[in-house]
């Protein structure tokens, strides 16, 4: 704010994300001071999220990390076998997705982080996250052809919509 947008070295104009990030990884420190995991998980989530709007690929190393970390949580909470199913059964979707559509309607970055939604979210949130994305993901890649933003064959990263669904089936709807 006091440097009204502009990088300190250069004076170069700073991308519109970068506040919107500091801002959104402040009121997650907020509302989970009381669980670094949590922590952890939503800031890479946030990470995750902008990387693969902006490169179209969700990058591996966060997606091992929150496969390992909601692997800790799942173990720590004594929920094993019912999320190691979901963990399981999330990824098996996605795959035949994946395959179904030979790679042009789910990137297997989908299909990786969808382990750990499975993991993290245990049945049956893994379920509403997935309602959750795939309405939101079909409501903005209609509206994007609507406004003629979009066409039939326009990439779309679905990373984001998968994302928006985990946070809102963890924490909004109390899964």
């Amino acid at each position: 704010m006091f440097l009204r947008g502009k990088s300190k070295c250069c004076g170069k104009k700073l991308p519109v994300e970068y506040p919107i990030v500091e801002i959104v990884i402040g009121i997650i420190f907020l509302l989970n001071y009381q669980s670094p995991i949590n922590v952890i998980i939503l800031s890479l989530l946030v990470f995750s999220l902008v990387f693969d709007l902006k490169y179209m690929i969700l990058p591996d190393f966060s997606t091992y990390i929150l496969i390992g970390l909601s692997g800790l949580l799942m173990a720590m909470n004594g929920h094993t076998g019912p999320f190691l199913l979901s963990g399981l059964g999330a990824f098996l979707f996605l795959l035949i997705l994946h395959v179904g559509t030979k790679g042009r309607g789910m990137g297997f970055g989908d299909v990786k982080l969808a382990v750990f939604m499975g993991l993290y979210l245990g049945f049956p949130g893994i379920i509403v996250s997935f309602y959750v994305a795939f309405i939101v993901g079909a409501i903005v890649g209609v509206s994007l052809m609507i406004m003629k933003k979009a066409g039939r064959k326009t990439v779309i990263p679905f990373g984001p919509f998968l994302i928006l669904g985990t946070v809102l089936a963890r924490f909004i709807i109390k899964i």
